[in-house]
């Protein structure tokens, strides 16, 4: 027989289950760190990010025509710079995609080509002005499948371009248009592991699915600022189990499965420019912050206990100096330029043993950089979130004592 009190412990139990969902499927990611503009002081913008195997971060640092290269501490590794001082036609980096290799793919958007970095210097550049085959109009978003082959967002023709990973023209597809398979000023493109390809139709808000060979699968999104809206989705990335991350201009980053179904959002505390989520679920969301770009990192809901990853790449210098370029006199112009303090020249082989100082915004001072909670708005927010789970939870535990007659 089921006695009264019976009934109310079942009941007290199912209102706390309630109520705990409730409350924690609010919390959809949990702020890391912040990386940002070198000096803090200069003007600049940064228009791509990309993540590799390694957990390692790229930057588009598109204001100082260079691609920067992070350790997942933050602490600099290595940099392209792209400024032909001989020509005086200096590249512009806008995209970026990483590949198995970790060789780097940009798209650079004023001179309407595609460039492709290694740490030995530049491997190539192809495209030019036009229409044709092979050819772009300010193209912006970048991707590489798990084949090396090269998927670029033709954004002034509004079309998506798939290239070897030589440069060598292979398929096109996509037209102006609002209807299934064409696009309206396409900003980004990425790739899943089974080589499906998903499009960030920016002037259609809008995300559009298509097979390696660009035939049409799915599409879904509207304007708004719902669930599964967007304002202007300008990012897109893939994650190692399929889901997909679109950053919209807007503070917020939002996953869906691989079939378009909304899962959640983050707040980033600014207007996302790109997204990129490395092997481990970790997710870069690059904003900028008044004259400076910053890059925010987040881990989904409930990592927050979970490991960090350890490195794969052994660190070799735990600091560096960005130098001014020569004027180049061979084709090395493209080179990594990386230097060490003197102080440090006869430890090279040895791990880092001090915290890298991290750039924040403008706002925050350099003793805030190891505090998280003073890094971003969306830690605010996180914060206000325990304060409501607490105060939910002190009537539940009153209810529970009045009902087993505690004190």
């Amino acid at each position: 027989m089921v006695t009264r009190k019976s009934w109310r412990i079942l009941l007290g139990i199912l209102l706390l289950f309630v109520l705990v969902q409730g409350v924690f499927a609010e919390e959809t990611c949990t702020f890391v760190r912040m990386l940002g503009s070198d000096d803090g002081k200069s003007s600049t913008t940064a228009m791509g990010v990309a993540a590799d195997a390694s957990d390692t971060v790229y930057v588009t640092d598109t204001g100082n025509n260079r691609v920067q290269h992070y350790y997942p501490d933050g602490s600099i590794m290595n940099y392209w710079d792209l400024r032909d001082l001989e020509s005086g036609k200096s590249g512009i980096p806008y995209g970026i995609a990483v590949d198995s290799s970790h060789d780097v793919y940009i798209t650079d958007r004023e001179n309407h080509t595609v460039q492709k970095l290694t740490t030995r210097g530049n491997m190539g550049v192809w495209g030019s002005e036009g229409t044709g085959d092979g050819q772009f109009t300010h193209p912006t978003g970048i991707a590489v499948d798990s084949s090396g082959n090269v998927y670029v967002a033709d954004t002034g023709n509004d079309r998506i371009e798939k290239f070897h990973s030589t440069g060598t023209f292979l398929i096109k597809w996509g037209s102006y248009g609002a209807t299934d398979g064409v696009f309206n000023a396409p900003m980004d493109v990425t790739v899943d592991s089974s080589g499906q390809v998903y499009v960030a139709d920016t002037g259609n808000k809008r995300i559009q699915k298509f097979s390696p060979d660009g035939t049409f699968l799915a599409q879904w999104g509207s304007g708004g600022t719902g669930n599964g809206q967007f304002s202007s989705p300008t990012g897109i990335a893939v994650d190692s189990w399929g889901n997909v991350y679109v950053a919209d201009l807007t503070s917020r980053i939002q996953k869906f499965n691989s079939v378009g179904e909304f899962i959640s959002s983050c707040e980033t505390g600014g207007n996302n420019h790109d997204i990129a989520v490395d092997p481990s679920g970790t997710m870069y969301a690059l904003w900028q912050s008044g004259s400076q770009w910053k890059i925010g990192i987040y881990r989904p809901a409930g990592s927050l206990l979970s490991k960090t990853p350890t490195p794969t790449i052994a660190k070799r210098r735990t600091k560096f100096e960005i130098i001014a370029p020569t004027v180049p006199t061979t084709s090395q112009d493209f080179a990594v330029r990386t230097k060490i303090t003197v102080t440090q020249a006869a430890s090279l082989t040895t791990a880092p043993t001090a915290t890298p100082v991290i750039s924040l915004s403008p706002s925050l001072t350099p003793a805030m950089d190891s505090n998280a909670t003073m890094a971003a708005p969306a830690v605010e927010e996180t914060i206000r979130k325990t304060g409501t789970q607490e105060s939910i939870l002190d009537p539940i535990t009153r209810f529970f004592r009045d009902l087993f007659g505690g004190k």
